[in-house]
């Protein structure tokens, strides 16, 4: 299965919404984990962002998300410099976790991320991290061998079933997240 990755964050720092709006009510057919790993590498490959705040530079490092089994968080360092001073400060973030079932997508997105920046009680500003991601971060979700089946009936007629996800569990687990999907199927005569 090949995920494609499409990004999109905005940040904050309160607890995360998790989407567990419809319960898993068949059996677990199919399920997928999303290791935090994954979403780190992600992050890893972003490159530099940078910017300008009054007469100091700041540069984000080591943004990356944190997930156990209550919460997923974003965390990063940044780095605030000019010519005479350098210091770094923690950068905590909320996290939104959603899964699309309508387009199988677990939709991964932080939300907010504010930092206010004082050097040595000098207030110097408030930067908002999250405007510097401007998409959630969006995952295939599990996949069937096929969305639909079609056979030859013995009438010389044609019937297509479709699958369908009936219904969803979507956890947070130590490390990653955890999509279960029950599925069904809708019969088609063509």
């Amino acid at each position: 299965m090949i995920l494609q990755l499409i990004i999109l964050f905005s940040f904050l720092f309160s607890e995360p919404v998790l989407d567990n709006s419809v319960e898993l009510s068949g059996p677990d057919h199919i399920s997928l984990i999303i290791h935090q790993d994954l979403i780190n590498d992600f992050f890893a490959n972003l490159g530099s962002i940078k910017g300008e705040i009054k007469s100091f530079d700041w540069n984000l490092k080591n943004s990356r998300i944190n997930i156990s089994k209550e919460k997923a968080v974003f965390n990063a360092e940044i780095q605030i410099y000019n010519n005479l001073i350098s210091t770094t400060q923690d950068v905590i973030g909320k996290v939104d976790i959603s899964y699309d079932k309508l387009n199988n997508l677990i939709i991964i997105q932080i939300v907010d991320a504010d930092v206010i920046i004082d050097i040595a009680g000098y207030d110097i500003g408030k930067i908002d991290i999250g405007k510097y991601f401007s998409k959630p971060l969006k995952l295939n979700g599990p996949q069937a061998v096929s969305d639909h089946i079609e056979f030859a009936m013995p009438s010389g007629k044609n019937k297509r079933i479709d699958v369908v996800v009936n219904s969803y569990s979507l956890k947070l687990i130590e490390g990653g997240i955890k999509l279960s999907t029950s599925l069904g199927f809708n019969s088609i005569e063509e």
